[in-house]
């Protein structure tokens, strides 16, 4: 009896001895599952993180700078096929465009819209060949897009210059200086409002005036570039001249200013009112003078953004308007609706 005891009392632990070794090579096992499962994520969120970062890149190659207006290529993620622009505003739309597209970076504000209007798609026009611009090569990479507008970094590949942007206002800013050589104005702001009035818009090259009838002031504009500067010297750098060079300040209001003011534009008149300047950009309230409706904009490119959308509109209203009136395609413009 004694002796079977002691046997039964040996299978048992030798069984507990093989139960905890097994035990332990289960819980190694798991530890090192673990590890490396660590190790292969975080080289996936690595890999991933590398290849947004890439895409957040942008190569702006510029063949013409005139008046304020730029024309070149865009190049994103310095490969080809590069996108052909025209004008500055064309190449915040297709970059706009290709964020969108990827989702990154992320856009933490939806851009307002005009009530049932849509923001412009121009036609994209590919470049196939790969190339510095014949001014200047700009590299933007766009970390993120925060307060309705883009927060990065801007070099000037020729002049191997880099700096930070905390909005696009300040990226076309830092454009113009290099182009102009003209440096950052700062002012007595005088007032808080003004009318643009736009005669043209093709292929998203705006010309037109800014105005403040109150003021006396009035400077024509041509470009978004152009747009951005004559609101800079509007509301930041004190009153402007007239085409003369001379100051308007104190002057009496001409029957011909006013009655500019009151016209308007040929394509459209907004009002703007400035309420703030935060994060190196304009916020307010936008206008539209010739359907009444506003809307509040968080930065210049909302702005900007509300403007282009505003004038598609426009001239696809008045191109149908010109088919109806001609009898021969009346008909086939009520079928287009």
């Amino acid at each position: 009896m004694p002796w079977s005891q002691n046997g039964y009392i040996s299978r048992f632990f030798h069984n507990l001895f093989l139960f905890f070794c097994f035990f332990l090579c289960q819980v190694g096992c798991f530890k090192t599952h673990k590890i490396n499962y660590r190790k292969v994520n975080k080289l996936s969120i690595a890999k991933m993180s590398m290849i947004h970062n890439s895409y957040r890149y942008f190569t702006i190659s510029v063949d013409k700078y005139e008046d304020r207006c730029m024309k070149g290529v865009i190049y994103h993620a310095g490969k080809t096929p590069g996108i052909r622009y025209d004008n500055f505003l064309e190449m915040i739309i297709q970059m706009n465009r290709i964020f969108d597209s990827m989702s990154c970076p992320k856009q933490a504000m939806e851009l307002r819209r005009f009530t049932g209007i849509e923001y412009p798609e121009p036609v994209i026009r590919e470049c196939n060949r790969y190339q510095n611009g014949r001014l200047a090569t700009f590299q933007i990479y766009v970390k993120f897009r925060y307060n309705a507008s883009w927060q990065g970094d801007i070099t000037w590949l020729e002049g191997e210059q880099t700096e930070s942007f905390e909005s696009l206002l300040q990226m076309l800013q830092m454009i113009d200086r290099i182009f102009t050589g003209q440096s950052e104005e700062r002012g007595t702001r005088v007032t808080k409002i003004c009318q643009i009035a736009i005669n043209s818009c093709e292929k998203g090259l705006v010309t037109g005036r800014v105005q403040n009838a109150f003021i006396n002031h009035l400077e024509r504009f041509k470009g978004t570039i152009g747009l951005a500067d004559a609101m800079v010297r509007l509301f930041e750098a004190g009153v402007g001249e007239n085409d003369s060079g001379k100051s308007l300040e104190g002057k009496i209001i001409s029957e011909e200013t006013w009655d500019s003011y009151r016209l308007g534009g040929k394509e459209a008149t907004f009002l703007i009112k400035i309420l703030f300047r935060e994060h190196s950009t304009w916020q307010g309230v936008i206008y539209w003078r010739e359907t009444g409706e506003k809307q509040a904009f968080r930065s210049f490119l909302e702005m900007i953004m509300l403007i282009a959308s505003a004038l598609e509109s426009g001239k696809e209203e008045s191109e149908f308007e010109d088919r109806f009136t001609t009898t021969n395609n009346r008909e086939k413009a009520r079928m287009e609706g």
